[in-house]
């Protein structure tokens, strides 16, 4: 019985991380669509704010309270979230959906690097593993004849450090805020700060572009929930490595959509990123 038990609780995690993972690839593929029909500064905007609509019932079904005793951290983490969210939408309009999607599933590494350098962690060995593989598998995917060798390369690549550096943080407020009122935080916080240039490139979404907006924030907040359903019953370092799943699903949504194949030095690229990234999410912090 305690078996059977333990089986259904790890076939609940796990389907919840991969549909969590497959929700985020949805969200990439419709950024793009959108981003044909709306400038990205708006689409970034209806991201976030379609987010809070979705996650405010949320919040109040739950009765739990937004009262913080670290707003600075909130801000941080929406700023440095915010600052990687246009840079990733950004390398998903012009790079292969895969590509971005590997380029921003970089934070992991990074990660590791604010928790040395930031959160006074030790720089164990395999943290230092796992960044000599990615700095190998960065120069397969940067190699001169690659897609990915441009500034839109470096964009993708700098989203996932600022992706990093908002993980980073949610790990600080996560010792002292409920996870959903993190989100939440995020999401009310980057809707305030993404509103500020639609006073100057606001355009009204025609309807088509209203369902793929809807899709945006659907996904997105699925995403995050999905995680969330997941730490709550697993560890983060059985959890983390499924994300790289949203890998595969991209890359199906990428050769169905828009015929989109990667090259063999691009595999074998993706493949040293998802070990490097692994060995992190796996490794159990010293205490």
């Amino acid at each position: 019985m305690y078996e059977r038990a333990a089986v259904h609780l790890n076939i609940v995690w796990i389907a919840f991380a991969l549909l969590s993972a497959a929700a985020f690839a949805v969200m990439a593929a419709c950024v793009r669509v959108a981003s044909l029909e709306l400038p990205q500064m708006e689409v970034v905007f209806f991201r976030n704010f379609m987010a809070l609509l979705f996650l405010l019932p949320l919040l109040q079904g739950r009765r739990l309270s937004l009262k913080t005793d670290h707003f600075p951290l909130h801000l941080l983490r929406a700023t440095a979230g915010l600052a990687a969210m246009y840079l990733y939408f950004y390398a998903i309009n012009s790079l292969h959906l895969s590509d971005a999607l590997l380029l921003n599933y970089t934070s992991p590494l990074f990660i590791a690097l604010f928790a040395v350098c930031w959160l006074k962690e030790e720089w164990t060995l395999p943290r230092r593993v796992a960044l000599l593989i990615s700095l190998m598998s960065l120069l397969l995917l940067f190699r001169p004849s690659a897609a990915l060798f441009s500034l839109t390369g470096l964009f993708g690549l700098a989203s996932g450090a600022l992706a990093g550096l908002a993980l980073s943080t949610v790990k600080r407020l996560s010792a002292s805020d409920d996870p959903i009122a993190i989100v939440v935080w995020f999401a009310l916080l980057s809707s305030l700060i993404s509103v500020v240039p639609m006073f100057w490139l606001f355009e009204w979404p025609q309807t088509s572009t209203w369902i793929w907006l809807l899709a945006i924030g659907a996904s997105g907040s699925l995403g995050q929930l999905g995680l969330t359903w997941a730490y709550q019953r697993a560890p983060i370092t059985q959890v983390a490595p499924l994300g790289y799943s949203s890998l595969f699903f991209a890359s199906v949504i990428g050769f169905f959509a828009w015929q989109e194949l990667p090259d063999v030095w691009g595999l074998m690229g993706m493949l040293g990123i998802v070990v490097a990234g692994t060995i992190v999410a796996r490794e159990r912090t010293p205490a």
